[in-house]
């Protein structure tokens, strides 16, 4: 073999491989705030940014914030950088198709960020970054079903530690039509029944809870003497879900449920509910395994940033664990 061959020639020192990307830097584009992490390879959270609130009906000052985050956390050393968006995303073009809460219509947010940073952008949709990072650094699952219960509900198929390709609309399944248990004969969106926002919406028209409460004080009330009307709430919505989550899972397969979310912590009233309904629908596959999230509201984040490590580390990305 010859000098050349071995990747230098006479005078030249030998080719060596590209020393690993130490870190990236992850922002997380919330309904209310934007904020940021510098994450290493190892999930590590090494330092934060923010949060700020989320400009609403105004791109180029979202564009503005996320670029101040990102200056802050990178500090000029040129690391790569993830963004995860909510709504319907359509991540193989970088572009955010809907946001109703935020007031973008097909928006080309990478090409926005990417323009306004300088270089390239990593852009995710938010429900399959925590997903990824859940399975990377949190619950340590290489292949589950993420489903994230808060304001709505959305889900992620993860298999060998990896998002499955998905166009946009895939794992929305909040928007699914169901029976409304509050009102026979009408049908609803599923997270209108089943989300968190939702459910103390139901208990509180119930009489259980005040407004402006949570469906943690739903269900702390529920287990009360006389919080049976809140506990009916809680079986309804996470039984309808459950069901949900059965059928997916006879598409998708034998693989956990990780629950995230305002709900993730919830109790037997979740976990139980959620439990039968996915039973209702079983046939003879075994009852699915429900786990809690592990990373809580940093999820999010921490998957844009192992996004962007991934782009840096090329496509196997070995070196993320």
């Amino acid at each position: 073999m010859s000098a050349d061959d071995r990747g230098g020639g006479t005078g030249s020192a030998p080719l060596r491989p590209a020393a690993p990307v130490p870190a990236a830097v992850g922002i997380d584009i919330g309904g209310t705030t934007v904020k940021g992490a510098l994450v290493g390879q190892d999930g590590s959270v090494l330092t934060t940014a923010g949060p700020c609130p989320t400009p609403v009906d105004d791109v180029p000052s979202l564009v503005g914030a996320v670029v101040g985050l990102v200056r802050r956390l990178d500090a000029g050393r040129g690391l790569p950088v993830g963004v995860c968006v909510p709504g319907i995303v359509d991540e193989a073009r970088g572009v955010g198709i809907l946001s109703a809460n935020l007031g973008w219509r097909g928006a080309p947010l990478r090409q926005f960020l990417s323009d306004a940073l300088g270089s390239p952008i990593a852009l995710g949709h938010d429900v399959r970054c925590g997903a990824l990072a859940e399975s990377l650094w949190g619950v340590g699952e290489a292949d589950m079903l993420y489903v994230a219960i808060g304001t709505g509900i959305a889900s992620a198929l993860i298999i060998g530690s990896r998002p499955c390709p998905a166009p946009a609309w895939a794992g929305e399944i909040g928007q699914i039509v169901v029976e409304d248990p509050d009102r026979p004969g009408r049908r609803a969106p599923l997270e209108q029944i089943a989300s968190a926002s939702a459910i103390a919406r139901r208990a509180a028209e119930a009489g259980m809870i005040g407004p402006g409460a949570g469906a943690r004080e739903a269900e702390e009330r529920a287990q009360t003497p006389g919080g049976g009307p809140a506990a009916m709430v809680f079986a309804s919505a996470m039984g309808l879900l459950g069901a949900q989550l059965g059928i997916v899972r006879h598409q998708v397969g034998d693989v956990p449920l990780v629950i995230g979310g305002g709900l993730s912590k919830g109790g037997p009233l979740v976990y139980d509910n959620l439990a039968r309904g996915a039973a209702s629908v079983t046939g003879r596959m075994p009852p699915p395994r429900i786990v809690p999230a592990a990373l809580g509201p940093a999820s999010q984040a921490l998957g844009a940033a192992a996004l962007a490590l991934r782009g840096a580390h090329g496509p196997s990305a070995s070196t993320l664990h």
